[in-house]
């Protein structure tokens, strides 16, 4: 099993242990324009609180983890945790990249559409 892969199952096991519907949830796994691995938890939304925990100190910790493991394999990683409605409003990590290379050409962004993971 290859670093992004383990470092997925980990975080599959976490977060099936804080939530009330596990069944429910979902990992997606990308990269970011920087290279980084982007992890995207799509939760149901009453387990979206449970999962950032008080002043967001639960996913503040899963990320602490997360980075360390990752470090031990040379890797960076990105997590974003919300309800599956929520993260659809976020760019894709190929929506990021493009939109980072017009910044970097001197063009004006383009809004980004939704995307679906």
């Amino acid at each position: 099993m290859d670093a992004p892969e383990a470092l997925r199952e980990f975080l599959a096991y976490v977060i099936a242990n804080l939530i009330d519907h596990p069944q429910q949830a979902s990992i997606a796994v990308g990269r970011s324009s920087s290279g980084a691995i982007v992890y995207r938890i799509q939760l149901a939304p009453q387990d979206v609180r449970q999962v950032i925990g008080k002043n967001g100190l639960t996913v503040s910790s899963i990320r602490s983890l997360l980075n360390t493991a990752a470090e031990k394999h040379g890797l960076k990683v990105s997590l974003r945790v919300g309800a599956a409605r929520d993260l659809e409003q976020e760019e894709t990590p190929e929506q990021e990249q493009a939109r980072e290379a017009s910044l970097a050409a001197g063009d004006e962004p383009a809004p980004s559409p939704p995307a679906g993971i």
